[in-house]
């Protein structure tokens, strides 16, 4: 506490704030808060309780009173609680981290010091196991399907994956200036679970940001990958969103043949795993389709160019035939891909064109 306290008055207008959205997280909370107050960046931590049942609140209140406490009334979700804390952060970063984590030394410091450098910028760092022994996620996989992935998932911790740019970030933990977070819109309230972080990075591609994937910055996570009805549900919903939000009709047509094979490949993910599965797959794309949807207007060609087109084939199955499939699938999505982005490529240089032909015009003709 007395070095957090040291970093917040030395530092001034560069101090971070984390923020931790808990809900039934009291096993989490010591570890968590312990190896966040051994960072050697200026920061303040403050903790959202969206209703939980369990003894959250007293232990932050009994062991970590320097802890800024705001207690939600009803558990609205994990974007609201995240944009509820932010309300009260007075750091010029925000930092956010899930409860179920523990720190390594250096991780803030290495996720903040970027930002302070270039605008329009998202770091995440590197994420492990909670034993620390494998790759959770370096980064987020966004595919143009909306179909979201973990990145290097189950790999050795050593593998080599580079500071690089990434199509997406991990809700789990990441970073960015505050003002550049409200100017987002910070997450969209509507996602109440899974896929609000890839919401969010398709709006922040979308607006010319860059998501940077910062290796020398480490988490610890409590995270298998698992898939029950209700996270399906949500995803789902989610990609149906996601899709409506982003891309205009013309890319949704163009994109056809890869959106047709991934409706084939999730429901029968569902149909393999039963009734329950299926039920909420089409409960999913009931409410995702017919659900008000605001479209979001920005520069579609960044947006596109961050994408990526391809899926992992080895994430939630160990079967050879669907290795092979998805494999075969991921040529498809390329090509497909490949396609639109050449039309719109030819779309824009005709626009450009265009726009240059008119300009010669009124400098050769200019009205009185």
């Amino acid at each position: 506490m007395e070095r957090q306290m040291r970093g917040h008055a030395g530092d001034g207008d560069e101090l971070a704030s984390i923020i931790i959205v808990l809900y039934n997280s009291s096993r989490y909370i010591e570890p968590c808060i312990e190896s966040i107050m051994r960072q050697d960046y200026p920061h303040e931590i403050i903790a959202v309780d969206n209703n939980s049942r369990d003894d959250s609140c007293q232990i932050l209140k009994e062991k970590y009173p320097h802890v800024r406490l705001i207690k939600n009334q009803e558990n609205a979700g994990y974007g609201a609680g995240n944009n509820e804390g932010v309300k009260y952060a007075s750091g010029k970063y925000i930092v956010i981290l899930n409860p179920d984590t523990i720190v390594e030394e250096r991780w803030l410091r290495e996720l903040i010091e970027p930002l302070r450098n270039e605008d329009k910028l998202i770091t995440t760092p590197k994420i492990l196991t909670y034993d620390g022994e494998l790759i959770n996620t370096c980064g987020a996989i966004n595919h143009f399907s909306g179909l979201t992935f973990t990145r290097g998932l189950g790999c050795p911790i050593d593998m080599p994956f580079c500071k690089t740019r990434v199509s997406g970030f991990s809700g789990c933990s990441f970073a960015i200036r505050r003002d550049l977070y409200l100017s987002l819109g910070g997450f969209d309230q509507r996602f109440f679970m899974y896929n609000d972080d890839a919401d969010l990075s398709w709006r922040a591609n979308l607006n010319g940001f860059k998501i940077l994937y910062i290796p020398q910055s480490t988490v610890k996570h409590d995270y298998t990958l698992k898939m029950s009805p209700k996270k399906l549900y949500h995803l789902e919903k989610g990609r149906y969103t996601i899709l409506r939000k982003y891309l205009s009709t013309e890319c949704l047509l163009l994109l056809g043949p890869s959106l047709l094979i991934t409706e084939i490949l999730t429901f029968g993910f569902a149909s393999r795993h039963g009734m329950a599965y299926l039920y909420n797959k089409m409960l999913a794309m009931l409410h995702g389709l017919t659900d008000e949807i605001t479209p979001v207007k920005g520069n579609s060609h960044l947006l596109i160019g961050s994408l990526d087109d391809r899926i992992p084939d080895d994430q939630l199955t160990t079967y050879k035939l669907d290795v092979f499939i998805i494999r075969s699938i991921n040529f498809i999505y390329s090509f497909n891909f490949s396609c639109l982005k050449a039309i719109k490529m030819s779309y824009q240089k005709q626009i450009e064109k265009r726009v240059l032909q008119i300009s010669h015009r009124l400098l050769n003709n200019p009205v009185d």
